[in-house]
């Protein structure tokens, strides 16, 4: 119980300074944008693609901006994990990021991002 608590806290903490659920991010070939997600790294919550649940990721090149955080990294601080993303090819693709510590075998979150790209 305190377990899932303690993740419903998490959750209920969760923003992103960017694209919201359901968003498309629109591109034209060959143009970038820059997509943020705030995690909590100190607890061992990080972001990551999933690469199998997204779809048409050759359209696209993503690349890891790493991390940006406050003056301090203190435990529970959060901090902002940053990609590029730059439009390679026309078309639509899903992109899946799942937020979990790596020794968990499922995520607490999923967050779907589309990126329509055209010509």
């Amino acid at each position: 119980m305190k377990r899932l608590l303690s993740r419903l806290l998490l959750l209920s903490l969760f923003i992103s300074p960017s694209a919201q659920a359901g968003d498309v991010i629109k591109l034209t070939q060959g143009a970038s944008t820059q997509f943020s997600l705030q995690e909590n790294v100190t607890t061992g919550y990080s972001w990551r693609i999933d690469q199998n649940a997204s779809r048409n990721l050759e359209i696209l090149s993503i690349s890891d901006g790493g991390r940006s955080s406050g003056q301090r990294r203190m435990v529970g601080s959060p901090s902002i994990r940053h990609w590029k993303i730059q439009a390679l090819k026309p078309g639509r693709a899903e992109i899946i990021f799942v937020y979990q510590r790596p020794w968990e075998p499922a995520p607490v979150q999923t967050r779907s991002v589309d990126v329509e790209v055209t010509p």
